[in-house]
């Protein structure tokens, strides 16, 4: 890449159906594909990635949100990178002459980032899309600066009870809430102590909402937090399924956050996916170049890419039996059955 650029901190706001990724992740010494790796290589034959930094992150100022695992979907993740900027995304009205060029490079106002958002996503699977772009400062780091997180989980009725969703919505609804507030979530993640301070976590709200997908019942789960910690919502999901298959007391959940070890199974990881990141403490600087808030121009994108995820979800089950295969080998195994993801795919923190 010639000189005839200037570089840009910049926040990609993108969506991806999981199920062909090792998760988000790029993982080192791994030769699985992730998001991040088709991500990063997309911006390179983008021509927005200096060749001499193509094969480290670091070097293009790289943070990302929420570290998905293997499966797990994203309608709307974030990563910050500094792209380089060249004459090829300037403004159509900009004369393209050399000189002028290089004299308005300091301009960023002539740049067009709809082209650059555009190029990006020609060079992606059809599984990933970026959706928007956004100008942030240059020390900006995603995972520092993200509030709160929201996420959503689909399953099927059938793998709670029997009975309609509209029969047992309100104990469900009843279970989830005892989530929301601070608890100690040493229980739902593997080899967690109640005394790690990483194990306490703040939950805002928990929402339950029946649909029908092809004349099948399915509820959405809607879960606002700060942050969580790995299988930490799988596993908030599990308990909820367990308690209605071994029929166990609604109090079973209150004795998770107590000093003790007890076992919760892990619900499937086709079932969820990260719905968006917020910056509300970010957003109320002075000194910002952007507001980082889904504009309706970008609600529309997103709410057009959502399909990919959720008629994903919906459709392995009525073909593939994803759920209800899962619960019957769980009932085949006594409901003892060992995570093996834990062992192929081991990441930091969900957050």
């Amino acid at each position: 890449m010639s000189r005839n650029y200037f570089k840009q901190k910049v926040l990609l706001t993108f969506g991806y159906n999981g199920a062909n990724y090792h998760g988000l992740q790029i993982q080192k010494g791994v030769e699985f594909e992730t998001v991040e790796s088709k991500l990063f290589q997309a911006l390179k034959d983008s021509n927005l990635i200096m060749e001499q930094n193509g094969n480290d992150l670091s070097k293009s100022g790289w943070s990302r949100g929420a570290r998905t695992d293997k499966g797990v979907h994203a309608l709307c993740n974030s990563i910050a990178v500094k792209l380089c900027i060249n004459k090829e995304f300037f403004k159509d009205d900009i004369q393209q002459n050399e000189e002028e060029v290089l004299s308005k490079l300091k301009d960023k106002a002539k740049v067009d980032y709809g082209k650059v958002l555009n190029v990006i996503n020609s060079n992606l699977p059809n599984d990933i899309k970026v959706h928007s772009i956004k100008l942030v400062t240059q020390g900006f780091d995603v995972r520092k600066n993200a509030r709160y997180r929201f996420y959503e989980y689909i399953a099927p009725v059938s793998i709670y009870s029997e009975k309609k969703g509209e029969e047992i919505i309100e104990k469900v609804n009843n279970l989830v809430k005892k989530f929301v507030g601070t608890h100690n979530f040493h229980n739902y993640s593997r080899g967690m102590k109640y005394t790690d301070p990483q194990s306490m976590r703040y939950i805002l709200s928990i929402q339950v909402e029946l649909f029908k997908y092809q004349d099948r019942e399915f509820f959405k789960f809607l879960i606002h937090g700060q942050s969580f910690i790995y299988h930490q919502i799988r596993k908030m999901m599990g308990i909820v399924i367990q308690i209605f298959q071994e029929e166990l007391p609604d109090t079973f959940i209150d004795n998770t956050f107590f000093k003790n070890q007890l076992r919760i199974i892990l619900a499937p990881a086709e079932g969820l996916f990260l719905n968006r990141i917020s910056f509300e403490g970010y957003n109320t600087k002075f000194d910002i170049p952007q507001r980082l808030e889904i504009e309706e121009e970008d609600q529309i994108k997103i709410d057009q890419f959502r399909p990919t995820i959720v008629d994903f979800i919906c459709e392995q089950e009525i073909k593939n039996q994803t759920f209800t295969n899962w619960l019957k080998i769980l009932k085949e195994k006594n409901f003892n059955i060992e995570e093996e993801e834990e062992n192929n795919n081991k990441a930091e923190n969900d957050d």
